[in-house]
Formats: C-alpha cells, sequence, structure tokens
C-alpha cells in the first residue's frame, strides 16, 4: 500500500490544517480539539515552516507554565519537519516514524505540494486491513482447493 491509498481512505481525505508561525498557542491549541489531531502543519504561504504537536504544547507547558500561554507557534514548533511522498510505501512510513521517533508526516506531491498528514494511526490501520485481506486470501484459497 502506498501513501496516496491511505489520504483516499481517510475520513476528512488526509485535509491539511494549518497555522502561521504567528498564530497563538491557544488558538493552535483549539484547533488541535476542534479537529482531534495531534498536530498541526507550521504554513508560512504554501511552505512549510514546521510542524507543532501536542507533546511540543506540553513540552512548552513543562518548561515555562506561564509564558506558554502568551507563546507563538513559532517559538514551540518543530522546525525540522520530515516528509513523505504520495508514492511511499506504508514500510516506509514505519521505518522514518520509528527512526525518527515522530507521529505526523506531511505528504508531499511531485510538485512538492503539501497533500495531506499521515499519523501513525493511519499506518497501523493501513497494516491491519493489509493483513486482514491476505488472511482472507488465503482461507479463500485453502477453501477452494477443498
Amino acid at each position: 500500500m502506498i501513501v496516496k491509498t491511505i489520504l483516499k481512505s481517510k475520513a476528512r481525505g488526509g485535509g491539511i490544517v494549518s497555522v502561521t508561525p504567528d498564530a497563538s498557542i491557544g488558538d493552535a491549541a483549539r484547533l488541535l480539539a476542534q479537529h482531534k489531531i495531534g498536530a498541526v502543519l507550521v504554513m508560512t504561504g504554501d511552505r512549510v515552516a514546521g510542524i507543532l504537536s501536542e507533546r511540543d504544547i506540553v513540552r512548552g507547558l513543562a518548561d515555562a507554565m506561564d509564558v506558554c500561554v502568551t507563546a507563538k507557534v513559532r517559538d514551540l514548533m518543530t522546525a525540522e519537519v520530515f516528509v513523505c511522498h504520495e508514492d511511499d510505501t506504508v514500510e516506509r512510513l514505519m521505518e522514518i516514524m520509528t527512526a525518527k521517533r515522530i507521529r505526523h508526516l506531511p505528504v508531499m506531491d511531485s510538485s512538492g505540494e503539501v497533500t495531506g498528514m499521515v499519523t501513525i494511526g493511519d499506518v497501523v490501520k493501513s497494516r491491519l486491513d493489509e493483513t486482514k485481506m491476505e488472511a482472507e486470501s488465503l482461507r479463500d484459497y485453502v477453501m477452494a482447493g477443498r
């Protein structure tokens, strides 16, 4: 299975939820809650400037709770963003997410445009679906041979 297939199967179609670097942490947190997601892309125009996750916000709170309330997204975001491409395999996603210890990957198309976001949950679901399909195929094969 490839990333493009995962995006098509997502309920929101892998839509992009983003904020600007100048947005407040409060606004970003409200977006996370509203969309029931764990990370938002930080965009400057059509360029990815970073990613802000729940973990980033929690770390900011742990470092300086009173300052975090007035902080901007740029203050807590992760600027080094790892991405995947629409034609990457699920195995490739698992390698990236495991090696980099991340749970969210923006998806880029062949022209470098962001087309969505995949999560570790999407990867697990796709592997489970794939395993289920393989088991059913094997079961059908065995039953046809009887």
